[in-house]
């Protein structure tokens, strides 16, 4: 029997969809544009959170901002951005993410995403060939949801048909479709369902199974480059 041939549906205009599937109370998100390489995507502009552990207290924290390519160690991330620090599958909005089963608290979504504080981090991870550019929202350093909402972002994003064409082998474009298809089969309301599909492939798809958030870790070499670890 000749199996049916799939398709990969590639939008030209990236399109946020309040989503339902995840443990969270309902939500609804303001639209806004946001320029990429390959249209404009609206993500949410507001976030609540209830109220979680202990919020993060550097034990040094500098005046200012580092602001030198180098520094004499490693920076650290906030304890929320370290290994297995929160519960997250990225192809949700950054308010799934909880710890212990809270949502973050505000005040720990202010806190500085590093130790000690930066104003710009760039993200890359083995497999996209994006970097993520998270900028300091306060006009002083990194924050919590800085990282979360620019990661979310930036996974948005659609994937141009000569982007899906870089990946290495037919098998790796096969695995990228199917990531597609179970983001948008996973949706409980049809509404949503039919938005994603109609939505297109996106770079999240590209982790194709890896979709869970395992923290950050700075790469060692520049303070302001960091890696981005999934599961």
């Amino acid at each position: 029997m000749t199996q049916p041939k799939k398709y990969v549906r590639f939008a030209y205009k990236n399109t946020f969809y309040s989503p339902l599937a995840v443990p969270t109370p309902n939500l609804s998100f303001s639209s806004s544009t946001v320029p990429s390489s390959s249209g404009p995507i609206t993500p949410p502009s507001t976030m609540k959170g209830l109220p979680g552990p202990m919020p993060f207290v550097p034990p040094y924290v500098p005046a200012k901002p580092m602001h030198s390519s180098r520094y004499a160690s490693p920076a650290r991330p906030h304890p929320y951005l370290d290994t297995s620090a929160v519960t997250w599958d990225m192809r949700d909005h950054q308010s799934a993410a909880s710890r212990s089963h809270h949502s973050i608290s505000n005040r720990t979504l202010c806190e500085p995403a590093t130790n000690p504080p930066l104003p710009f981090l760039r993200i890359t991870s083995q497999h996209l060939p994006w970097s993520i550019k998270v900028y300091s929202s306060n006009n002083s350093f990194v924050t919590v949801d800085d990282v979360l909402s620019s990661i979310y972002r930036s996974l948005r994003t659609n994937v141009a048909p000569t982007e899906f064409n870089t990946l290495p082998s037919p098998k790796h474009q096969q695995r990228a479709t199917r990531a597609y298809e179970e983001r948008y089969r996973r949706q409980r309301s049809a509404r949503i369902y039919e938005a994603e599909k109609r939505g297109g492939m996106k770079r999240v798809d590209f982790l194709m199974a890896y979709t869970l958030f395992h923290g950050i870790s700075n790469s060692g070499r520049h303070v302001e480059e960091w890696q981005l670890h999934v599961t």
